[in-house]
């Protein structure tokens, strides 16, 4: 299993409309990769939109601090059997995607992620339904 962006930000602001959800989705997952019944897997491109968002006081008006930000993901990968997923082989996989789909804008990170999730065998949990477009159902979890 894979979190998207948006997944690590509820489970981080207690403010988040589905933190609870995101919360208790993260607890879960660690827990069951901490004791191999499943994988937990990191994008760092997750990981840095993740710090982006919360830090922004564009996006809360009351942003975490970089220290908080990366302390979230500290203990995050320091679960035993996390895996931080280095990434290369996407390129083709989201160059067709974006031709294909004509994706722009906000799409374009989106297809970076599902074109990673893909090129790395992995499942996508999320609460973003453009991912539907983007992954097989087989690949996706929605979240909400």
């Amino acid at each position: 299993m894979t979190p998207d962006v948006n997944v690590l930000v509820a489970a981080f602001r207690a403010d988040h409309t589905h933190h609870q959800v995101a919360r208790t989705w993260l607890s879960k997952a660690r827990g069951d990769c901490a004791h191999g019944r499943e994988s937990l897997a990191l994008l760092p491109m997750v990981l840095t939109g993740f710090v982006r968002l919360v830090t922004n006081s564009r996006v809360f008006n009351d942003p975490d601090s970089v220290e908080d930000a990366i302390a979230f993901v500290d203990t995050i990968v320091q679960t035993p059997g996390v895996q931080l997923r280095v990434c290369g082989d996407e390129w083709p996989l989201l160059r067709n995607m974006l031709l294909t789909l004509r994706l722009q804008g906000n799409l374009v990170t989106d297809a970076w992620i599902a074109s990673a999730v893909q090129a790395l065998s992995e499942h996508l949990v999320t609460f973003d339904s453009d991912f539907s477009r983007l992954l097989p159902k087989r690949s996706l979890t929605l979240l909400g």
